[in-house]
């Protein structure tokens, strides 16, 4: 699947690059990262078929790197400066001998750790978010939500598509909770979903085409947008998880909110792109996500 492109408008390359995450959190996962990158320039490449094994891990490692540097910071600078460097160790021979691959592939691996590790010697220059110290890192740790498995499905009226998530998420071997199947024992709604929301550590959020809302000046302008509970519940999930533990999958031509900054936001396409996202979002959050699963 090509890789998506973004066109940056002069004034986000000129705004400075500031955190998403609390500094310390950034460098702890940026640090994971690098030493994940030591241990496969350390292993030991005897045939073709180790360096077609290592090459694998290499793309997984990689391509989960930028998307926790998307994460991480914003703008998108230096998610993109770390893209630019060449995966492949630049210049490959037409021809090259099994030596020469591994000395490519190892060049390519040692320059991206080297650039996770000149963004981890600047990050004491780079202003956190307001948040950092916010009560909603109280709120994670009273409620035990990084240490749960448990994701919550945030839905509208699209079954096909609430099942389809969740199923996904099970492959995890995670436990997808969903409002309504959920016993009540005699609880309100709110008290219900106040109950199920404190026992999770990430919540997905569909946006689906449920509804169709305009301006009041310009009705004309009609958008299929999700109902108002999915949006109420992605704001409580932002407050109450980290924007670092919500994803949203939206269907395309639905209306996004635009008050949700550091929130992820994922096409759900019908081929499945999204799954792999998804995925990778999960496992940046803490959770215990094995990649191979998400294809």
């Amino acid at each position: 699947m090509a890789r998506k492109t973004t066109t940056k408008t002069p004034d986000v390359l000129a705004r400075p690059t500031t955190l998403l995450l609390p500094r310390a959190e950034v460098e702890s996962k940026l640090q994971d990262r690098i030493k994940q990158g030591n241990e496969m320039l350390a292993t030991t490449l005897r045939t073709p078929a180790d360096l077609a094994e290592i090459q694998s891990k290499r793309t997984l490692w990689n391509d989960y790197n930028i998307e926790l540097l998307k994460r991480c910071f914003d703008p998108y600078t230096l998610s993109d400066e770390y893209n630019a460097i060449s995966l492949y160790g630049g210049f490959v021979l037409m021809d090259p001998s099994f030596a020469q691959r591994v000395d490519a592939f190892r060049r390519g691996v040692q320059g991206k750790v080297t650039n996770i590790e000149s963004i981890i010697g600047r990050l004491e220059l780079l202003p956190e978010p307001a948040s950092a110290s916010a009560p909603v890192m109280d709120v994670r740790k009273a409620s035990g939500a990084g240490q749960s498995n448990s994701v919550f499905i945030v839905h509208g009226s699209n079954e096909a598509a609430k099942t389809r998530v969740a199923r996904f998420v099970e492959r995890f071997k995670l436990n997808a909770i969903i409002l309504h199947e959920q016993p009540n024992r005699g609880r309100t709604i709110i008290e219900k979903f106040e109950k199920s929301a404190a026992e999770v550590g990430f919540a997905v959020v569909l946006l689906t085409a449920d509804d169709i809302g305009a301006p009041k000046e310009s009705p004309d302008q009609a958008k299929p947008r999700a109902r108002q509970n999915v949006l109420l519940e992605l704001g409580y999930f932002t407050a109450s998880l980290g924007r670092d533990r919500v994803c949203v999958l939206y269907e395309k031509g639905v209306e996004i909110p635009t008050d949700y900054l550091g929130v992820v936001y994922t096409e759900f396409d019908e081929a499945g792109g999204w799954q792999l996202g998804l995925a990778r979002e999960m496992k940046v959050a803490g959770l215990d996500v094995d990649l191979n699963n998400a294809v």
